[in-house]
């Protein structure tokens, strides 16, 4: 018995030590509720499949995260919402990540490098976490994002 105990004591005590080497800190959380209009020609661009709409934070459509979300067409009952607050060291003044403007088929984030595809995953840069994703949901041309 007191060697086992030793042994989840030594286990534990090894294991806090390990948590807090070579972590990044969270993107901090903020309320999210936005409605977009699909049908409104500002959201055009969301009428096709890979189409990308930005959002900036605080905007009229409700509050939209840290430094805004990128909003993304993946089929014609599919979207997806992503903060554009980079996840890899997210506390820096320049983590935003980007549209890239030739291609349109990746973000970017230009602080670090990190890039990640339109689904939010990371594809290269040292970011170890994807995009941080919000909750979607479709009812008729009204688009609601939340957290």
């Amino acid at each position: 018995m007191r060697f086992s105990w030793l042994g989840v004591l030594a286990a534990g005590m090894l294991a806090a030590c390990n948590s807090g080497t070579g972590t990044q800190p969270l993107i901090p959380t903020v309320p999210v509720n936005v409605q977009l209009d699909l049908l409104d020609q500002q959201n055009k661009a969301l009428r096709f499949d890979n189409g990308v709409v930005a959002i900036p934070p605080g905007s009229a459509n409700g509050h939209g995260g840290i430094k805004g979300i990128y909003v993304v067409r993946q089929n014609a009952t599919t979207y997806t919402a992503f903060e554009r607050n980079c996840p890899y060291q997210p506390l820096d003044a320049c983590a935003t990540v980007t549209l890239d403007r030739s291609s349109r088929l990746f973000f970017r984030d230009s602080c670090c490098t990190s890039q990640f595809n339109l689904q939010g995953q990371v594809t290269g840069g040292p970011s170890a976490r994807p995009l941080r994703q919000y909750a979607t949901s479709l009812s008729g041309s009204l688009l609601t994002i939340t957290n």
